[in-house]
């Protein structure tokens, strides 16, 4: 199952508790603070070697909790809360647990065929 973009950001804001509370609606605002840090901090996940994500629209629902955790660790101070690095450094760590065992950073090889 895939989570979208806007969801990957409601999780985040749910933590930050400011999703605009039960059956409410996250203001745009808000929305948009978080959705702004999302392509940067893939971007930094991916060349540290934790995570990669080949679309930025949609991710395995696995992926959720670790990444909502990360742009909400990132994004805390925007919304009067204080960064939590334990969190954060427990989130990167269940990234790189997920992380297929083939996985190699860089480029594609090219291949040669006879």
């Amino acid at each position: 199952m895939t989570v979208l973009r806007d969801d990957l950001v409601v999780a985040a804001l749910k933590l930050l508790q400011a999703d605009g509370g039960a059956g409410q609606s996250p203001s745009p605002e808000d929305m948009l603070e978080i959705d702004n840090i999302l392509d940067g901090k893939l971007a930094e996940l991916n060349r540290r070697g934790i995570f990669y994500a080949d679309d930025n629209s949609q991710f395995d629902d696995e992926y959720q909790g670790p990444l909502a955790t990360i742009l909400a660790n990132e994004a805390a101070p925007k919304f009067g809360q204080a960064r939590n690095d334990a969190s954060r450094l427990a989130a990167e760590a269940t990234l790189r647990e997920m992380r297929n065992s083939t996985y190699v950073s860089g480029t594609t090889l090219a291949v040669d065929y006879f």
